[in-house]
């Protein structure tokens, strides 16, 4: 069973990617979402459209972003597009070659839960969401705005 950062706490998850064998609830592929009515999760991966998951929004219990590569950005567009556009309120997890400096930034796009580089250590990752205690743009997390405030 997998580790990961939800809630931010590491915890245990049961779910399995695309292509891994075992017990416990199947994430699947875009395609292999949107040929089967009763998937409740997916994978997205970078050249993935999101829009089309836009009719299935209120089924799904979990969107898993890829990020294959360090470098790779779409997901974080995809992750917003998810809560911003089409009103995703599901666990949304990004998967992948990311390393913890980018959590702050992966939770301001609604992500909320992490899933980094093997090399990482979890429970020092954790400390990366208080890297910076206000935003300048808006973000889907509850964070701070700057561009919100007024001044005295």
């Amino acid at each position: 069973m997998r580790e990961l950062i939800r809630g931010r706490a590491v915890v245990s998850d049961a779910w399995r990617y695309p292509g891994e064998a075992g017990t416990g609830p199947q994430v699947a592929t875009l395609a292999e979402f949107l040929a089967d009515a009763g998937a409740a999760a997916v994978q997205l991966e970078p050249a993935d459209a999101v829009e089309r998951l836009a009719p299935h929004i209120a089924r799904l219990q979990l969107v898993v972003v890829h990020f294959p590569r360090d470098g790779e950005g779409r997901g974080f567009t995809q992750g917003q597009l998810l809560r911003q556009r089409y009103g995703y309120r599901g666990e949304l997890r990004a998967r992948g070659m990311f390393k913890r400096d980018y959590l702050f930034f992966l939770a301001r796009c609604g992500f909320d839960a992490f899933e980094p580089n093997p090399a990482e250590n979890l429970a020092a990752a954790l400390t990366a969401f208080d890297s910076f205690t206000v935003g300048y743009q808006p973000g889907s997390d509850l964070g701070v705005n700057l561009r919100g405030r007024r001044a005295s």
